[in-house]
């Protein structure tokens, strides 16, 4: 049976949810600032994976696969981005600092602040942002993760507009270069030993 991307139904949130907290377990930053204990973790990435969900589902433009939740891709539209923080703790977001470790939330504020404010600086003009992409454990390296990113890679591309994400891990970085996309630059929290990059992608001409 083959693999068909559709968009998300409000009724899959929570499901949803789940299999982002799952795909990012082993993600190095969500592991520094989340606790040790494996369900505590997934606890506090399902609850940052539900509010992204849950401010992202009002555009018609997060993607899942049919039948079974193989991953998903959250993207945010032109002229959407900056974020909106104020919904996003209305949202949910609220709650997830008592979820995280609490000697590392000044951390994790200074390094949210600084990957926003080089989204700024990399890119002013209208783009598609990749908010979050996420594929189940069970079904990465299967050619999941592209097979999501297309119908806004290709919309993208008539459109004339770039695409944007941060990625914090070099397999990521690989993923992403192989679909088009460019590092714009690397950053680091350097007390954390944690690297990120963001990436950029400009429209592709036809083949």
């Amino acid at each position: 049976m083959s693999t068909e991307v559709v968009c998300l139904e409000i009724s899959q949130i929570d499901a949803a949810s789940e299999t982002l907290a799952h795909a990012f377990n082993n993600d190095p930053t969500f592991r520094y600032f989340t606790p040790e204990q494996e369900q505590a973790r997934i606890n506090a990435i399902k609850l940052l994976a539900k509010t992204a969900l849950r401010y992202s589902q009002p555009y018609n433009h997060v993607y899942t696969t049919t039948n079974e939740l193989k991953g998903v891709a959250v993207w945010i539209p032109p002229g959407e981005y900056p974020l909106n923080d104020l919904r996003l703790v209305q949202l949910g977001l609220y709650a997830l600092p008592f979820k995280l470790r609490l000697s590392r939330i000044r951390q994790l504020i200074s390094l949210f602040l600084t990957i926003e404010k080089h989204h700024k600086q990399d890119l002013s003009q209208p783009h598609w942002y990749l908010f979050m992409l996420g594929v189940s454990p069970t079904y990465q390296s299967q050619g999941i993760g592209s097979l999501l990113l297309q119908p806004i890679l290709n919309q993208a591309d008539r459109e004339r507009l770039p695409c944007y994400l941060e990625t914090s891990t070099e397999g990521g970085v690989r993923f992403y270069q192989r679909l088009g996309f460019e590092v714009v630059r690397i950053g680091s929290l350097p007390e954390a030993n944690l690297k990120f990059w963001t990436m950029m992608r400009s429209p592709q001409q036809e083949k």
